[in-house]
């Protein structure tokens, strides 16, 4: 079906069937609503513009509190179900009611444990600094004071670096009788000081501190809790603090681990309350008054009878539904729909861009060339095995969301090509014809079913890669020849693709003559007249025949130095496939090397085991990365620009969003 066929609607009825009506709709999820300006202007509804935003901002904190302390589950069977909650919808509205009553208290509960547990944390990590200062300071003979000084005295208390000690220490000394140093305490960076100088020699004093760069403490601030308290009973007051602090955090942590238990009631109440904020937030595009409501939606097509019956049968009149005509700027919805398999490539399409309103889907395209090019790029019976079945095991085991189980159909069919290819190729984990088992290989001693050795026949390959190039290419040039033709453009059609459509065939006959058995003389005689007929269409905007002439040439010129550009591009398949195998084989032969470079046998398996397993592991993911990220580049760049704009705006419809739950049966 390609792109769905929408239709536009409106939607009116009484105020009292809104509610029902839109959850109904929310659940089907089958019409993306759109603003109306003549609506929205005469509406007297006043929408609370961050209605729920406080709610699950809540929530969510409260989730990722939690987070930490779930307990433990299987990481396989998260992966399978997509790391979703799955229930029934009763079964997720009959726990929703259970646990709303609590739900307040315990996000309160939350929010409260997260402030007593930053707070005691925030101590904790005070202390470290505290217990040493204090244990620096044991020997100063007096209690803990925020100023030292006297009527005629000043004492500072501080630390130097430990090499600049001694010289500190001389310094001080040799100020005066009347300017005393203590050393107190010292560790592999710092010497720790107290000085007091008599009051004549105070301003000397503190030059030299400046001079050392000397740290003078301030001990009101960094011991404020301990103020005229015993350095050695200060310091067994703060490590009962520390046991006090780290026994708090446990119990926090206890608490933490019973709140976890309302994790999946946490998630079920985020995304019903994520709804109720959609549905609210979607009021913006909707005529509200006191009595009546209306709105204007796309919905496909072939939807509107069975919505039009529904709501006929359930508000028996009250609420009416019809088909309305588009405004004449207005650009309707994307919607794709493809069959399956070839949706699974709508990704691919989605990725680039949305179709426009006049372009064709390229996705049944894309699903027939992608395959073929990642298969061709991956070309290992391996890799491709792995890709098949993890992606297949996930699909029969797992339960996901319809976008996600298209996802996985993708891998599913290209790791069928890449076994394709490998068996083309002869792609084995790398492994040559030599060392390969017996069942692989066929009489001649080569791999069964291999049509070429990308690295014994590079030349062939490439060949082949160019050859799926210039194949794109032309169908490129075919789609939007028929694109042209449909929209009744049938001198552009003919002269901008079917022209050069024709030119790109007669090179390849007349490229391939000599081995195809077509006469070269009239190849060559064919691809002239093309090129004569080239020149004289390409200029034809020009109102001047010298220009039409002039501009022609040029034309030619520019398009045929394009196109072999463009089908040069495709020699990446070739690269692609060239690398794949040689790493693996390179691989391999290192892991041999360290087995015979080792003396002991079992040490050698196993760190050629490791190597090898490391080695293709690493190979395996920059090839998968590589063989997806140069077919879309392909597909893009040089098929897609042929005949595709894009810019279409994709078909959002109103409806459940699930981040956290899924609805089996």
């Amino acid at each position: 079906m390609a792109k769905v066929k929408l239709q536009k609607i409106r939607i009116t009825g009484m105020k009292k069937h809104y509610k029902i009506l839109m959850q109904e709709l929310h659940r089907q999820g089958v019409l993306e609503v759109v603003e109306s300006e003549a609506f929205l202007s005469q509406s007297n509804k006043k929408v609370e513009s961050h209605f729920g935003d406080f709610d699950l901002a809540r929530i969510t904190f409260a989730l990722d509190f939690l987070a930490p302390y779930e307990a433990k589950k299987s990481k396989l069977a998260s992966m399978l179900s997509g790391g979703k909650l799955i229930l029934t919808e009763t079964e997720a509205k009959e726990r929703l009611e259970a646990f709303s009553p609590e739900s307040e208290s315990v996000i309160e509960a939350c929010e409260k444990l997260e402030e007593k547990r930053v707070r005691a944390q925030n101590e904790l990590a005070k202390i470290p600094e505290k217990e040493a200062l204090l244990r620096h300071l044991s020997s100063l003979g007096t209690t803990i004071r925020s100023d030292y000084t006297t009527a005629r005295t000043k004492t500072w208390v501080g630390k130097v670096t430990v090499t600049e000690e001694e010289a500190f220490a001389a310094a001080i000394a040799t100020e005066s009788n009347l300017v005393d140093i203590q050393i107190l305490d010292r560790d592999k960076k710092s010497a720790y000081f107290r000085v007091t100088a008599f009051e004549s020699f105070i301003t000397k004093t503190q030059t030299t501190l400046h001079a050392f760069n000397a740290e003078v403490f301030e001990l009101k601030s960094s011991l404020e809790d301990f103020l005229e308290t015993d350095p050695e009973v200060a310091l067994s007051s703060i490590l009962r603090q520390k046991v006090d602090l780290e026994a708090r955090l446990e119990k926090y942590e206890i608490k933490a681990k019973e709140l976890a238990k309302n994790l999946d009631d946490l998630r079920i109440l985020f995304d019903y309350n994520a709804w109720r904020k959609t549905k609210n937030d979607l009021q913006h595009k909707i005529f509200l008054s006191e009595s009546v409501f209306a709105f204007e939606a796309w919905m496909p097509k072939g939807a509107y009878s069975t919505l039009e019956k529904w709501i006929k049968h359930v508000f028996v009149g009250e609420v009416a539904i019809e088909k309305i005509r588009k405004e004449a700027d207005e650009s309707t919805p994307v919607l794709l729909e493809n069959a399956p398999g070839i949706d699974s490539f709508e990704s691919v399409t989605e990725m680039y861009d949305m179709p426009g309103n006049k372009d064709t889907d390229p996705t049944r395209f894309v699903a027939l060339f992608f395959p073929f090019f990642f298969g061709l790029c991956l070309s290992d019976v391996g890799y491709g095995s792995i890709l098949f079945l993890v992606a297949s095991l996930f699909l029969m085991f797992g339960t996901f969301e319809k976008e996600v189980k298209k996802m996985l159909w993708m891998l599913v069919i290209c790791g069928g090509a890449a076994i394709i290819g490998g068996v083309a190729l002869g792609g084995y984990f790398g492994i040559d014809p030599e060392h390969a088992p017996a069942f692989l290989l066929n009489e001649a001693g080569q791999f069964r079913g291999q049509i070429l050795n990308p690295t014994g026949e590079p030349i062939r390959l490439l060949i082949l890669a160019l050859s799926l190039g210039v194949m794109q290419i032309l169908v490129g040039l075919a789609i939007a020849f028929f694109v042209k033709i449909k929209r009744k453009k049938y001198i552009d059609a003919f002269a901008d693709h079917g022209v050069w459509f024709a030119f790109l065939v007669s090179v390849m006959v007349f490229g391939t003559a000599s081995f195809t058995g077509i006469d070269k003389g009239m190849a060559l005689m064919a691809l002239e007249g093309i090129v004569i007929l080239l020149v004289l269409t390409q200029g034809r905007s020009q109102k001047n025949w010298i220009m039409k002439f002039l501009l022609g040439l040029y034309a030619v010129y520019d398009g045929i130095t394009s196109y072999l550009s463009n089908v040069l591009s495709y020699a990446r398949l070739m690269a692609l496939a060239i690398a794949t195998g040689v790493v693996a084989l390179v691989m391999n032969t290192i892991g041999l090397m360290i087995y015979d470079m080792i003396p002991s046998p079992i040490v050698g398996f196993i760190a050629a085991t490791f190597i090898i397993l490391f080695g293709h592991a690493l190979n395996f993911a920059l090839s998968l990365l590589g063989a997806f990220i140069h077919t879309a580049r392909l597909q893009f760049i040089e098929f897609f620009d042929k005949f595709y704009t894009g810019g279409g705006k994709k078909f959002t419809p109103f409806k459940r969003v699930k981040k956290y739950l899924f609805f089996k049966g």
